[in-house]
Parts: structure tokens; C-alpha cells; sequence
């Protein structure tokens, strides 16, 4: 286990350590600004105000919860300022813990391949580029994986920790309810266990009532406005997602992907990508390949158990 661990480790070191240098840029910008925010309001990270595309943008209609920026505005209250290679670092941490989950998973489903699928994993495009942003994308992705190797590996109480640090990172962390539920429910464990399933949405909902009570908005009802402000939810933009992202999806599976996909037909992996693209589908608007990133687990075993 400990020289599995090291080549995987090895490998995430050798893809981050390139862009340690790279400059902010894209959405880091957005997050950056939420942790300058939360040194003077640390409780309200998201009462940023910044203007994008022309227009004033009231952050706590920011499409995540503030966990990122929490993260960010510790990274920049110990720094002092934004400086890229200790924050890259602090993220290629993530992207260890994302790596690392992702062998324990394999080494659940693919025992004999459990390398081969984790170095999979870690070279899905999405992984390989957007792990070097400052996005919420890849600190969702450490512990969306680390909850499922939590709760396959029947940890339930540090799952429950880490269930509930994801939720504070993405939205679509509800996702896991009805994937995880599936797989307590197919090995019996629903009764016992099913308690877990509950964290997203406490986490979410006490957030979300908490911006109620102090700011007088929920954050819901401002990313609405946002959505209508910018016209993110019209039918031509959800087709071009939708569009999108199958795009994107059939990149990461491959015709090797799609044919193991079918051939194997795995209860539980199966499950876990008909219902995250599914949702994928629906909740999201811009497409992009980094939002099918809790896809590469299970493409990587599908892929392993085929050989």
C-alpha cells in the first residue's frame, strides 16, 4: 500500500510541480476577491462585490458556497498576499487527497490494477488542467473522493466530516445522496448507515438560513437574479451545455470507456455516472470539462475492470 501510495503521490508531484509559477488567472480572480473580502468579514466571505461582464455582481449569488473562499482567505491571511507558488502548493495538497481517495476506491473495486486506474484518474485532461487553477473545482473533487472512499470504506463518522467540507466547496455535492445511497442500499447497510446521507443537505440548508438571518437574502434568490440578469438559464444555453458536456464526456470515456461501460455494466459505477451526468444536464450552464471531473473515478475503474 505505501509504494502504491508513493508512485501515485510521484505522479501528482511531477503534473503539479511545472505550474507551481502559473499565473492567476480566469475565475481565480472571482475567488481571490471572496478571500480578500473574508479578511475584514470572515463569517460573510461572499458579500464581495466586483463587476463582471459590465455589470455589478453581488456575490452571494456566487454559484458555490463559500468553502473555497474560506480556504483561499486562510492560504492569504497567513501569506499576507497573493503569492502563486505557496497557493499552488497548498492546492497540489488537494490534488493529493483527490489522487490518494481515488487509490483507496481502486484498491476496493480493482485490487489487481489499483495503480493503473488511480494514474488513470490523474490523467484525465480535466484533472491535468484545472487542478492547476484556484477554483473550487479541484478542493470539490478531493473531497467528493475522499466521502466516497470514507463511506465505501465504512468510516462513516470521518465520512460524515468529509461530506460535509464538500458540501461547503460545491452545490452539486447533493449528487451524492442518491449515488451513495444506491451503494448503502445495495450492500444493506441503508438502515444503518443512511444517516450520512443527510450532511449535504443540513450543511447546505444551515448555510443557507444562516445568509437569511444575517444578510437579509438567501444566496438561491440572488444567483436567480444573477441567472436572469445574464440569461444563463435560456433554453439555447442549456442545449449548448448539454452539447457540452457530452462532448466532454465522450473524451473522457473513449470508445475503450464506452465499450467497458457496456460490456461490464457495474452496478454501482454504472449508477454513479448515469446519475452525475444526469444532473450534470440539468443543474449546469456553461459546459465546461471540469464540472464532469467526479466522472473520472469511475471511467478509470470501469476502465481497469476491463482488463
Amino acid at each position: 500500500m505505501l509504494k502504491q501510495a508513493l508512485i501515485v503521490a510521484a505522479f501528482v508531484i511531477l503534473v503539479r510541480v511545472p505550474f507551481l509559477n502559473q499565473a492567476i488567472q480566469g475565475d481565480d480572480f472571482y475567488y481571490l476577491a471572496a478571500a480578500e473580502w473574508a479578511q475584514v468579514d470572515a463569517a460573510h466571505p461572499h458579500h464581495a462585490q466586483y463587476v463582471f461582464l459590465g455589470v455589478p455582481m453581488d456575490m452571494r449569488g456566487h454559484p458555490h458556497p463559500p468553502g473555497n473562499a474560506w480556504l483561499l482567505g486562510g492560504l492569504l491571511a497567513v501569506m499576507g498576499d497573493v503569492r502563486e507558488v505557496p497557493f499552488h502548493l497548498a492546492y497540489l495538497g488537494l490534488s493529493l487527497v483527490a489522487a490518494l481517495s481515488m487509490l483507496a476506491l481502486a484498491r476496493r473495486f480493482v485490487p489487481e490494477r489499483a495503480v493503473e486506474a488511480t494514474l488513470l484518474f490523474c490523467a484525465v485532461p480535466a484533472f491535468l488542467v484545472n487542478g492547476n487553477s484556484l477554483e473550487a473545482d479541484l478542493p470539490f473533487l478531493a473531497f467528493w473522493m475522499l466521502s466516497f472512499a470514507l463511506v465505501i470504506g465504512r468510516r462513516m463518522s470521518a465520512a460524515a466530516a468529509a461530506i460535509a467540507v464538500c458540501s461547503v466547496m460545491a452545490y452539486q455535492s447533493v449528487v451524492m445522496i442518491p449515488i451513495l445511497g444506491w451503494w448503502l442500499w445495495r450492500q444493506g447497510e441503508l438502515k444503518r448507515h443512511g444517516w450520512v446521507l443527510a450532511v449535504p443537505g443540513v450543511v447546505i440548508g444551515g448555510w443557507t438560513l444562516y445568509e437569511r438571518l444575517t444578510s437579509g437574502a438567501m444566496p438561491v434568490a440572488v444567483l436567480n437574479q444573477h441567472f436572469q440578469t445574464y440569461g444563463l438559464q435560456r433554453v439555447e444555453m442549456k442545449l449548448k451545455s448539454a452539447a457540452a458536456l457530452c462532448g466532454h464526456l465522450a473524451v473522457m470515456f473513449t470508445p475503450i470507456g464506452l465499450w467497458a461501460l457496456i460490456r461490464k455494466r457495474h452496478w454501482f459505477l454504472t449508477a454513479w455516472v448515469g446519475m452525475f451526468f444526469a444532473a450534470a444536464l440539468a443543474l449546469f450552464f456553461a459546459g465546461s470539462a471540469r464540472y464532469l471531473l467526479p466522472l473520472a473515478a469511475p471511467f478509470a475503474l470501469i476502465v481497469a475492470l476491463q482488463y
